[in-house]
């Protein structure tokens, strides 16, 4: 009987402190929530400014018939420059009724940064631990293969040289197709265990 060849698995090396530092920088629904709470910082500000008075500068060059001449017809040409100062001083709260409500989504918006920060951390610890296991567990089938491999080895030695007999020969042949075959299993586990850390991670977002 023709046994196939070992199964692998690419190696994969990630620790849980880079897992979750990769996840909160690549998951891209943290980076919307992140840009969500930004901008309503922002508005915090821009209602804020309503308690402050605003300035308007003009300049501009103009001509118009003195009122003061005798002669209509005599222009009076030049530059004006100008400013206006705006300061409401009351009006009616509107103002803190803005800062008040933009207060209020600011802290929403931080609630739910929050919120998805924990449950993605708690996704990736979920992951990696998945994934460690299922490498461990992998790591220790391949040895069982090695072993039955060996076993085999052996047994068709023994057998060659007269002092084994076929039937060990086909229960070692036997004990390494079901190493193989709990491997392949493993290795199942192992690739799937390994998709889901990569998502969580933000790899494949």
């Amino acid at each position: 009987m023709q046994l196939s060849d070992r199964l692998e698995a690419p190696p994969y090396e990630i620790d849980l402190p880079s897992a979750i530092g990769e996840a909160f920088a690549k998951r891209t629904e943290l980076q919307a929530l992140h840009r969500t709470e930004q901008l309503q910082r922002e508005n915090i500000i821009n209602a804020r400014s309503g308690y402050k008075p605003s300035i308007q500068a003009f300049a501009g060059y103009n001509w118009h018939s003195s009122q003061f001449d005798a002669a209509l017809d005599r222009e009076v040409n030049g530059w004006a420059v100008g400013g206006q100062l705006n300061w409401n001083i009351f009006d009616g709260l509107a103002t803190r009724g803005r800062v008040i409500q933009a207060k209020a989504q600011q802290e929403r918006a931080q609630v739910e940064l929050d919120d998805a920060r924990r449950r993605i951390e708690l996704e990736v610890r979920t992951a990696h631990s998945t994934f460690v296991e299922a490498r461990e567990v992998l790591q220790s089938q391949e040895k069982v293969q090695e072993q039955a491999e060996e076993a085999l080895r052996l047994a068709r030695a023994r057998t060659e040289a007269g002092t084994g007999t076929q039937l060990e020969v086909l229960d070692a042949e036997t004990s390494l197709t079901q190493a193989r075959a709990t491997q392949v299993l493993a290795l199942h586990d192992y690739a799937i265990a390994r998709a889901r850390l990569e998502r969580a991670t933000g790899h494949d977002r």
